[in-house]
């Protein structure tokens, strides 16, 4: 469809004696009216905050002097893809709220030029939060971040 997004993927796994490729895909569309893309290139920094903020795409036709919908910290994100571009520091995510930094136990690490995505079925905008980062210490620069949602507009 023509709001989806799509995700195809093959991954080599284990050593070379042994390896084995998987392959995958993942579509995800918007189930009604209230679930909006948003896309924004952003500038992760070395102080924990959320990821997403702004406003929704407008990929639907409105007139020339409607703004963009604001997103709220209650909107629920159903879908997030993650790519770093920075080529010396990563990020860290967190998705329960709390903040985010390079040694959290249940964070998730993007390293330089890495993707990430994932569905998140019930975490709100408010949840996500992220810092710049080496994977064994804090971060020393901005990472920039082209981040990518399928976000529910519940407000």
């Amino acid at each position: 469809m023509a709001d989806d997004a799509s995700i195809t993927l093959t991954a080599t796994l284990l050593p070379d004696e042994i390896a084995k490729t998987i392959s995958g895909s993942m579509t995800v569309s918007p189930d009604d009216a209230n679930d909006k893309w948003y896309y924004k290139l952003t500038a992760c920094t070395t102080t924990s905050t959320n990821l997403i903020a702004g406003s929704f795409l407008d990929y639907t036709a409105v007139d020339d002097d409607t703004a963009p919908t604001a997103i709220t910290t209650s909107d629920k994100v159903k879908f997030l893809f993650i790519k770093n571009t920075s080529t010396a520091d990563g990020v860290v995510v967190c998705f329960d709220g709390g903040t985010a930094a390079y040694n959290l136990a249940d964070g998730v690490f993007i390293g330089p030029e890495q993707s990430w995505f994932g569905r998140l079925p019930n975490t709100t905008v408010d949840n996500i939060h992220a810092i710049s980062s080496d994977i064994g210490d804090a971060g020393d620069a901005t990472a920039n971040l082209i981040v990518a949602a399928l976000i529910d507009d519940v407000a």
